[in-house]
Parts: structure tokens; sequence; C-alpha cells
């Protein structure tokens, strides 16, 4: 039902829907009881949740064009090098860059308080990872596992309000993976698209 982390599986009766071809066509049996399938992503989510934690605001709204400028690279490769930072270690020529700085200190503080005192608690649900229940454990990879249970309980509060606001409605929440909301949509229903894209905005995704 759950990973390590806390996050739900993407497998549901053996089929894994985060996994489904894009090319192959398997996708085009998936089709809406109303009009049309919508999907709303999360942009740089993991980014987003360790600036909350770390108190670094982005001055910009899109993360990974911040991060662009701050590289001096492209768009795409500004992306691959957060991903890689964030999970596998800051690289030297960016180690000076506010953001990483703090994300360190943060990772260190983690790693210290996991290390000699056994464990950490997770932000929002609360969840508790254990030192003797988790083998193999480094200071990056435990950050993931924190930035994953807080994405999830993000979610669940996200999912929360969401349901509360189709509850009436033709619209309805066919699939969640992650970053990702996919909704079976009523075309006279435009007004509900407009108040879940505010909910995402209220809590500052």
């Amino acid at each position: 039902f759950k990973t390590l982390t806390g996050r739900p599986s993407n497998k549901f009766k053996g089929v894994n829907y985060a996994a489904l071809n894009k090319e192959n066509g398997q996708r085009e049996c998936f089709i809406p009881r109303n009009d049309f399938l919508f999907e709303i992503d999360i942009s740089a989510y993991h980014p987003t949740l360790l600036a909350k934690l770390v108190s670094y605001d982005f001055v910009e709204e899109d993360i990974h064009a911040a991060f662009a400028k701050m590289y001096g690279v492209d768009y795409k490769k500004a992306k691959e090098l957060t991903f890689k930072q964030m999970y596998g270690g800051v690289f030297e020529q960016y180690k000076d860059l506010e953001f990483f700085k703090k994300m360190t200190v943060y990772t260190d503080d983690l790693w210290d308080t996991f290390q000699y005192g056994g464990s950490i608690e997770c932000p929002i649900s609360k969840k508790i990872f254990y030192k003797d229940e988790l083998g193999d454990m480094k200071p990056q990879k435990l950050l993931n596992y924190l930035l994953q249970n807080l994405e999830t309980a993000y979610n669940v509060c996200i999912l929360w309000e969401i349901i509360k606001l189709l509850k009436n409605c033709k619209t309805k929440l066919v699939l969640y993976t992650y970053d990702s909301f996919l909704f079976d949509f009523d075309k006279e229903e435009k007004d509900v698209i407009k108040s879940i894209i505010d909910l995402f905005k209220q809590y500052k995704l």
C-alpha cells in the first residue's frame, strides 16, 4: 500500500500507473466519463518543500528558472543539476549559493539528530524514521525520505480540500501520483478548475 517513506504505492492490481509507456499508445485506453481529462502537475515540488523547510525565498515564481539564472545554464540543465545536488550532494562550484548553503546546514542537522538521537520526526505527518529500522542510510537519502513524506502529508491536506470542492460536482479526481493530479472534468464546471488551481496557489505550489 505504501513505500518505506510513507508515500502511497503507484501500483494497483498489478498496474504501475506512473510507469505506463508514453510512446506505444497504451495510455489511450483511458477515456473520460465526462468531457475531458485534465492534469495538474506541481512544478519543482521537492525544491519548493525544501525551501519551506530552510526558510529560503525564491524571488521568481518558476523555481527552475531561478536555478537556471544561478547556474548560468538553460532550463532543462538547471532541473538536472538541482535534483542531482539535492539527492547526491552539492557540487563544489555551487556550494556558496544561498539555497545550497541552507540545504547543507539542514541536512547536517537532520543527520546528527538521526545518528545521535536515533530517529527523526517528519513535519505535518509526525511519522518517525528510526535509525535501527532503516539500513544503508546516508544524509542525502535521509533528506529524500523526509521530503517524500512531507510531499505526501501536503498532498493529503490538498486532496481533502479537493474532495470537499468536488462533493456535488460531476467532475471527479481519478488519479493521484506524487506531484500529479488527474481530473475527469465536466466542461460545464469550468469554475471548478479555477477553484482547484486557486487551492494549489493557497499552498504556494
